[in-house]
C-alpha cells in the first residue's frame, strides 16, 4: 500500500507499506484442509456415530483458531518505506512487529528504523518454496552494524521491493 501526501501539486511525503503475502502461509492452510479431510473420512467410515457432531465442531474451532493466528501474524508485521524529501527524520526504512500474545510486555511492539542514507546493503533471500510462491526475505544492513539489522520475511516480489528501496536510498547517499 502506497500513501502519497501532496501539497500544492508536489508530493511531500510518501509511505509504502509491505506485508507478508497470504500465500506464504500455505503450511497453515494445508493443515486446515487436512484436518477437514480427516474429519470427512472419519464421518464417512463411522457414519451414524453420536460423537461425529462434536468432532466437526472441534475441527471447525481449530480451523478458525489457525486462521486467526495467520491473520494476526500477517497483520502485525510491516516493512515501511518512508520518503519525505523535506524532512530527514522521515527518510527511512522501518520494520515493525507486534506480539499480540504479550500486550502488556515490553516487547509487545518492536520497531527498527534505518535512515535511507545509512543503508549499506539490501539482499533478497529465497528458498525453493519462496521462489515458487514469488515471495522472499528482504535483508537490510546499515552502517554501524556488523550483521543484518532488518529481516522482513515472505514479502511479495522481493526483487522489486529491493530495487524500490535502493532507488530511494540512492537519492540520499549521492547527495
Amino acid at each position: 500500500m502506497c500513501i502519497l501526501i501532496e501539497q500544492g501539486g508536489r508530493i511531500v511525503n510518501m509511505e509504502t507499506v509491505y506485508k507478508p503475502a497470504w500465500k506464504s502461509y500455505y503450511k497453515e492452510f494445508l493443515l486446515m484442509l487436512l484436518l477437514l479431510a480427516v474429519c470427512g473420512a472419519v464421518h464417512y467410515l463411522k457414519n451414524g456415530a453420536s460423537w461425529l457432531k462434536w468432532m466437526w465442531i472441534a475441527a471447525c474451532v481449530v480451523d478458525v483458531l489457525v486462521f486467526i493466528y495467520v491473520a494476526l501474524r500477517r497483520a502485525t508485521m510491516s516493512l515501511i518505506l518512508r520518503d519525505n524529501p523535506d524532512s530527514p527524520a522521515n527518510q527511512e526504512v522501518a520494520f515493525v512487529t507486534c506480539n499480540p500474545l504479550k500486550p502488556w510486555s515490553s516487547d509487545f511492539r518492536r520497531s527498527i528504523e534505518i535512515g535511507l542514507s545509512n543503508i549499506m546493503h539490501i539482499e533478497v533471500g529465497q528458498n525453493l518454496m519462496q521462489t515458487m510462491l514469488g515471495v522472499g526475505d528482504i535483508i537490510i544492513t546499515s552502517s554501524g552494524t556488523s550483521g543484518e539489522e532488518i529481516r522482513a520475511t515472505n514479502i511479495p516480489s522481493p526483487s522489486t521491493v529491493r530495487d524500490t528501496i535502493q532507488e530511494h536510498a540512492r537519492k540520499y547517499t549521492m547527495a
